[in-house]
């Protein structure tokens, strides 16, 4: 079982901040699913207890990606195609450019090219697309998505071939992209073999916090009534405990605020522990977050830690999409990232997931 909860949108500044609660075992999966679907992934934090080994964990299971510099026309070649969209994983984002004010590309690794473009290029491209969601004004930016994989793009297909000459005399200038290159089976990373691409190493970095005091997770998952007050606090203060660990914060160390600095101190129920804390940067593939996800989840499951264990996942700002094809843009910030808290010996999980105003995620 699961329950998804929406947080009130007066307590958080306009952004939106969601909380999942599941069962590991159950057949949605929710953690998983939170995931997988979580396609343009920037930098992942795992934060557990000091005995736990999770830093050879995550370099076991980060893959290399690509930077190389393409024209959209490259992307719906046939032979390009054939090697990296049919069978395979591709995921690609345009680089360098912002989602509020430039036209953006991505491949979303399900054989998707998503383009995100201002007024001017989608009138002057002739590519039937929708208008976006969450625009500065009403018909200033618009979606289109081409699926590579359809039966209609060969070049004999009208279709194509209305695509083709768009690119060709539009939008025909080199892009720098940020590719990972997948095994559809397996997730491992596959070498993309592109003129002028350059492999790329996600960098890892650890650090360890001793004597902090990690917020009990217990009354997040027991309480009945998930809309009282109470339980909205409880989980926006948990919530806010993994953000200043991530950033190696000493607040999580006092129960005490310093008012110098600032009003926060950890609020109780809490444990003392130490705590290990690896943080990985790149550009990061579902399915190694996924498998990551798996590995921690029956550590926490089986040890008998003396706290719970957080996976953090912060995603591209200028993504077009956030989780599936929820839209995303850029308002007063670009975030969308989640939050997933393993319990020891237990089989329940909290899983939290925030996004700006500007993005359709519900």
């Amino acid at each position: 079982m699961s329950s998804h909860v929406p947080l009130p949108r007066e307590r958080h500044s306009k952004s939106k901040l969601f909380v999942t609660l599941s069962s590991l075992s159950s057949k949605k999966k929710e953690h998983l699913k939170c995931i997988k679907t979580h396609a343009f992934n920037y930098r992942c934090t795992i934060i557990a207890p000091d005995s736990a080994d999770i830093g050879q964990l995550v370099k076991n299971h980060v893959n290399c990606y690509y930077r190389v510099t393409l024209k959209l026309s490259d992307l719906i070649d046939p032979a390009f195609i054939a090697a990296f969209i049919k069978n395979n994983t591709l995921i690609a984002l345009s680089l360098g450019r912002r989602i509020d004010t430039d036209d953006v590309f991505a491949i979303d690794g399900h054989g998707t090219l998503i383009l995100s473009v201002c007024k001017d290029t989608y009138e002057s491209l002739g590519i039937a697309g929708t208008q976006a969601q969450v625009p500065l004004e009403r018909g200033s930016r618009f979606v289109i998505k081409i699926d590579l994989r359809a039966a209609c793009m060969v070049p004999e297909k009208k279709y194509y071939q209305r695509i083709k000459a768009g690119f060709d005399a539009v939008l025909n200038e080199g892009v720098e992209f940020l590719v990972g290159y997948y095994d559809a089976e397996t997730g491992g990373s596959l070498n993309f073999d592109v003129p002028g691409a350059t492999q790329c190493t996600p960098v890892v970095e650890e650090h360890t916090v001793v004597d902090a005091l990690v917020p009990q997770l217990s009354e997040l998952l027991t309480a009945k009534d998930k809309a009282a007050e109470d339980w909205i606090e409880r989980a926006q203060d948990v919530f806010e405990w993994v953000g200043l660990a991530t950033l190696g914060s000493s607040q999580v160390t006092s129960a005490v605020a310093d008012s110098e600095v600032s009003e926060y101190s950890v609020s109780e129920p809490y444990t003392k522990a130490s705590l290990r804390v690896v943080s990985v940067s790149g550009m990061l593939s579902p399915m190694a977050i996924s498998a990551i996800a798996q590995r921690l989840t029956t550590q926490a499951s089986t040890q008998d830690a003396a706290c719970g264990t957080f996976l953090c996942v912060w995603g591209h700002e200028d993504a077009p999409v956030s989780w599936a094809s929820s839209e995303h843009s850029y308002l007063t910030s670009g975030e969308h990232m989640f939050v997933q808290a393993y319990i020891p010996q237990s089989d329940r999980c909290a899983i939290f997931q925030a996004c700006g105003p500007w993005d359709s995620h519900s």
